[in-house]
C-alpha cells in the first residue's frame, strides 16, 4: 500500500513538472521575442517563408496593414479556431495598433508550438508614426480630420475648456473614460466642452499629432493645448486635471 502511495506521488509530482515546462519545437524552448520596428522589419525581409498576422479589427486591418499580413482578430471568439488554418512549421510576425493584443496573441501561438513568434513593439502606431511601408486602399491613410481643421476646430471654441478624447471602438480603456465622461461633462456644464475624435476614423490627424495610443486625452482652451494624457485616466484625476485649468 505505502508503495503503491509514494509511485502514484512520484508520477504526480512528474505530471505536474511536464506541465509547467514552455513549449517546444524541434527540442527546443519556444519563446516569444518581442521586437522594435526596425528589427521587426528586418526580420521579416531576412525570413522568406513566414506568417505575418495582423490580430486587429476587419475595420482597422482594412484601413492599412503590412504587406502580406492575413487578418484574424484576437477578440473574436473564433480566434483559436481559425489560428489552427495556419501552417505551424513557419515563424509567426504578429502585430496590432499598439501591441498589447498582439503580445497576448502571440502567447496563444507559442503555445501551438510555432518554432518562432515575433511581436511588434508599439505595433502599426509606432510603424506608421516612423513612416515604413503599409499596404492600404488608396486614399485610406488620407481620410478623416486634417490637423488644420483640428486646430481651427479647437481656435473656434472661445472662452470654454474642451477635453479632446480621441477613442476606437475596440479599446476596452476607452469605453472606460467613456463610462463616466457624461458625468463629469454634466458637473462641468457651461464650463467645459467634450469633443470625441474616431482614433480609425481620422489616420491622418492621428499621424500629424503624432499620437501612439489610445485612450489619449487633451485639455485645449482658446486653441491652446493645456494638458494632455496618455492611456487610461481615473474619473478623479481627470476632474483634478480639469479643474486646474478653468
Amino acid at each position: 500500500m505505502m508503495k503503491t502511495m509514494m509511485f502514484s506521488a512520484l508520477v504526480f509530482l512528474a505530471v505536474g513538472a511536464c506541465s509547467q515546462q514552455p513549449a517546444k519545437t524541434g527540442g527546443k524552448s519556444v519563446a516569444v521575442e518581442n521586437l522594435t520596428t526596425a528589427a521587426f522589419e528586418s526580420s521579416m525581409k531576412n525570413t522568406p517563408a513566414k506568417i505575418v498576422l495582423d490580430v486587429r479589427t476587419d475595420e482597422e486591418f482594412n484601413g492599412g496593414h503590412l504587406q502580406g499580413a492575413i487578418n484574424m482578430d484576437v477578440n473574436d471568439p473564433s480566434f483559436g479556431d481559425r489560428l489552427k488554418q495556419l501552417d505551424t512549421t513557419q515563424p509567426v510576425f504578429v502585430y496590432c495598433l499598439a501591441g498589447g493584443r498582439s503580445a497576448r496573441a502571440a502567447e496563444i501561438l507559442k503555445d501551438m508550438g510555432f518554432p518562432a513568434v515575433y511581436n511588434l513593439e508599439g505595433g502599426m502606431s509606432r510603424w506608421t508614426y516612423e513612416n515604413r511601408a503599409v499596404e492600404s486602399p488608396a486614399g485610406a491613410a488620407e481620410k478623416g480630420m486634417k490637423k488644420a481643421e483640428f486646430e481651427a476646430m479647437m481656435t473656434g471654441i472661445k472662452d470654454t475648456l474642451v477635453l479632446v478624447d480621441f477613442w476606437a471602438k475596440w479599446c476596452a480603456p476607452c469605453r472606460k473614460i467613456m463610462a463616466y465622461l457624461p458625468e463629469i461633462e454634466k458637473e462641468y456644464t457651461g464650463k467645459l466642452k467634450v469633443v470625441k475624435i474616431n482614433y480609425d476614423d481620422n489616420p491622418r490627424l492621428v499621424k500629424e499629432l503624432s499620437l501612439d495610443n489610445v485612450p489619449y486625452l487633451f485639455l485645449y482652451k482658446n486653441g491652446k493645448s493645456l494638458w494632455q494624457q496618455s492611456g487610461y485616466i481615473e474619473s478623479d484625476a481627470l476632474r483634478a486635471a480639469i479643474k486646474s485649468k478653468l
